[in-house]
């Protein structure tokens, strides 16, 4: 088990997990907040906050757990109303049409959500919607261990 820890994010992960915390070079006022990645396989350079190019490198077995975090004057309020990370992942949360585009076999859920002022979008992809059930324990392991500072 390792620890990774930035920004105010921190997960712990399983051994043989990739992970990194990151925050986007911003383009001309374009304002970038901070985004944890983790996942069971290696992680592709050049992320995007939604992870899109690592969900092509998934293989049915994988997940891939990806916090982004949003604007705090968002905080607490809508879509980021709920406080904290969700408690437990179900597979009824998860659908292949939760995907930002359509992966053959897999399936997302997203969660939004406030820790103190600060607002957030846990997003988990698991690599096959048909053994979403088998894949969720390992998935909520990892998301049980986030912790975020502030």
């Amino acid at each position: 088990m390792q620890t990774l820890s930035r920004a105010g994010l921190q997960v712990d992960l399983p051994d043989g997990w990739d992970a990194r915390i990151s925050q986007r070079v911003a383009e001309a006022g374009v304002v970038t907040r901070r985004t944890l990645h983790a996942a069971s396989f290696a992680l592709p350079p050049n992320l995007g906050d939604y992870a899109t190019a690592a969900v092509d490198a998934m293989q049915a077995t994988d997940v891939l757990v990806t916090l982004v975090e949003f604007d705090p004057a968002s905080a607490n309020q809508g879509l980021f109303r709920s406080q904290g990370l969700p408690d437990g992942l179900t597979p009824d949360a998860f659908s292949p049409s939760a995907m930002p585009r359509a992966v053959p076999g897999r399936t997302a859920g997203q969660f939004f959500f406030s820790s103190g002022d600060r607002a957030f979008c846990l997003y988990v992809v698991l690599g096959s919607h048909t053994q979403r059930a088998a894949l969720l324990p390992l998935a909520t392991a990892v998301v049980r261990t986030i912790k975020v500072d502030g």
